[in-house]
């Protein structure tokens, strides 16, 4: 799954890009890192099938399982409130993240019997600055860097990826995965 640091990026440039479309940020926030913590933001999240909604991880084709739809459905989950649209955004941002921009690198990485995550703290810092990251909930513990050159993610490419996504439509996407 894209780290915290990435997932934060696409958050602060979707509400860049949506102006008045959200009206609480730090809910907004919260929403976009809650599916990797723990209820209470202390640590992370022991049950990640559940919190995303699907088998999470790498499978050995590339595919991945995610039902967004049931996260829809929840009788809890309610769009007009911030946290939930930045949960929404999380699980979307995860699953366009592996099965559209970054399968190729999916794939290459399930053939090397690797993860991201060094990749992840070789670009952490870069994207950090770029988009002037706040950490929130606890997510700067968990997040790393290195010095040196990420296996398979790009940078160049993450950045498209994060200009790119974060125009999303989340209406659109709702009505998509609504069944």
């Amino acid at each position: 799954m894209p780290g915290y640091t990435i997932h934060l990026a696409v958050a602060k440039r979707y509400i860049e890009k949506h102006k008045n479309k959200i009206i609480n940020e730090e809910e907004f926030y919260k929403g976009t890192v809650r599916p990797d913590l723990n209820k209470d933001y202390t640590g992370i999240c022991e049950e990640k099938e559940k919190t995303h909604y699907g088998v999470m991880g790498n499978k050995n084709d590339g595919s991945f399982d995610c039902h967004i739809d049931e996260f829809l459905s929840e009788k809890d989950t309610d769009l007009n409130n911030d946290f939930y649209k930045g949960y929404l955004l999380h699980l979307l941002t995860d699953y366009y993240f592996y099965t559209k921009y970054f399968n190729k690198e999916l794939l290459e990485l399930i053939h090397n019997n690797d993860k991201f995550y060094y990749d992840y703290d070789c670009i952490n810092k870069e994207l950090e600055d770029r988009y002037n990251i706040e950490y929130i909930a606890n997510t700067k513990k968990f997040t790393n860097y290195t010095n040196g050159e990420p296996k398979y993610l790009k940078l160049d490419k993450m950045i498209n990826f994060i200009e790119d996504f974060s125009d999303i439509d989340l209406d659109q996407e709702i009505e998509k995965w609504r069944v």
